[in-house]
């Protein structure tokens, strides 16, 4: 085998390829042998079928092209190595003279590889980490919301109070900015739904317009829905909730006393006492915050790095990625029994234009970002051991209070589940180590330049 760079442009490199005469006499030679073994033709044993008669029965040019089929993963690989290459996916071949058998093979592979990512200078990237805090606010509150799921719900004959239990006949609309009604609804406009306003996370706007009012009331709330938000019907909309109160329970309080603790952490546990409890509520919710902060300082170290490279993304990569958004966005609303052009707004020119819009931005950043990472991977030479599943079974166990071999096994079950597992320790040890070789400043509270977080005003915030 002999090669020859032919020239790159841009993430395209095309290389010259010319196999030698006697290799390809060999390839020809096992796919005859082995199409001479697999057909059936009446007169003929298995094995015994002379190469005339296979090449009159499926041409010359089909026993040429499975021969060269048997040369290029060997030869592609080798290419691959020596020119240290990256590709995408197989490269294309042409060939560029007759193949004749006797003379060597004459022909190009044109490669799609990886666009180079220039990297900043990480060393000198200062990233801002902040200090877990847990409040006795924090404390106070998980306490509460413990004791409200472990309380008995009364029914009351009066007027909705803050942290009630309503039950509510419930109506989505969605709106137009001028505050009419939009032309795209939600495909199941009515249900029966309890809001609890124990629930600080309730919106405010649903908060207000349930208090003071009585069973048999109709509100409304009008409020608008996050961009981010789960369900892609409402996402980034303005709505309005019709909610007719069809009921009002209160919540009666257990007490803190030994049969709630050992309600809550087992027979066996030490607690017995409001401080003990109080204590083993802010390690847990210190527990939460670390995680939740560790979360967000990685995100931030890719944001930051990815901020500061420059990369050429080649436009196929965003074509084939928005075709697999497209087909993902058409599985979710397959799978949630609603129609794909109400569920993205596809039914007027703005909102097929705003869709493809939004689905380009993603593209690009998506491809980007991944290109920036594998960069990463790369300069740091990031590996998954079988210690890194390990240690994501014993977390994922301690965290659901299950054990190791039962997570593990689910796993080894369920291949996607561990693709997903699979990525997110790849693209934390990618973190950790963009983390290990920046500047960290420790602060109290994240500068408007480092604080990536989504930032939802009171009228947006909370779950109903």
């Amino acid at each position: 085998m002999r090669t020859e760079l032919l020239g790159q442009e841009k993430n395209i490199v095309k290389i010259k390829l010319e196999i030698e005469a006697n290799e390809f006499q060999k390839a020809i030679n096992k796919s005859v042998n082995e199409l001479s073994n697999q057909v059936r033709i009446p007169g003929f044993r298995r094995g015994k079928v002379s190469r005339n008669i296979l090449e009159m029965r499926f041409g010359r040019a089909a026993i040429y092209e499975d021969a060269l089929e048997r040369l290029m993963p060997e030869n592609i690989q080798k290419i691959v190595e020596d020119y240290d290459l990256e590709p995408l996916d197989n490269p294309k071949l042409n060939i560029t003279e007759k193949i004749e058998e006797g003379k060597n093979i004459i022909c190009e592979l044109v490669f799609e590889v990886k666009p180079e990512v220039n990297l900043p200078e990480i060393e000198n990237l200062e990233l801002e980490k902040v200090t877990p805090k847990v409040s006795d606010d924090d404390v106070k509150n998980l306490s509460k919301r413990l004791r409200v799921q472990n309380a008995k719900v009364n029914a009351v004959d009066r007027p909705v109070k803050d942290e009630d239990l309503i039950d509510v006949e419930l109506t989505i609309r969605t709106l137009n900015e001028d505050g009419s009604e939009s032309s795209e609804q939600p495909k199941q406009e009515v249900t029966h739904e309890k809001i609890n306003l124990a629930d600080q996370t309730v919106r405010v706007a649903v908060r207000d317009a349930l208090i003071g009012h009585s069973k048999g009331d109709t509100c409304e709330a009008v409020f608008n829905v996050e961009n981010n938000h789960a369900d892609k019907l409402l996402a980034g909309k303005k709505v309005k909730y019709i909610m007719k109160i069809e009921g009002v329970s209160e919540y009666e309080m257990p007490e803190l006393n030994q049969d709630f603790y050992k309600k809550l952490f087992g027979d066996n546990t030490e607690i017995d006492d409001e401080n003990k409890f109080n204590e083993r509520l802010r390690n847990d919710i210190n527990e939460e915050v670390t995680r939740e902060t560790e979360t967000d300082l990685r995100n931030r170290a890719v944001d930051l790095v990815a901020k500061n490279s420059s990369v050429e993304v080649p436009e196929d990569l965003i074509i084939r990625q928005r075709m697999n958004m497209r087909a993902s966005d058409e599985e979710w609303a397959k799978s949630n029994g609603v129609d794909v052009k109400t569920a993205f707004g596809l039914d007027t020119k703005e909102g097929r234009e705003g869709y493809e819009k939004l689905l380009q931005t993603r593209a690009e950043n998506g491809v980007r970002t991944a290109l920036i990472i594998d960069a990463v991977e790369k300069k740091y030479d990031i590996k998954i051991e079988s210690e890194d599943l390990e240690a994501a079974f014993e977390a994922q166990a301690k965290q659901f209070g299950i054990t190791k071999p039962v997570i593990a096994d689910y796993f080894y079950k369920n291949r996607k589940a561990l693709e997903r597992l699979t990525d997110e320790i790849r693209f934390n040890k990618i973190a950790d180590a963009l983390i290990a070789n920046m500047k960290i400043k420790e602060v109290e509270n994240l500068s408007d330049e480092n604080n990536n977080n989504n930032e939802n005003n009171e009228n947006n915030s909370g779950s109903n």
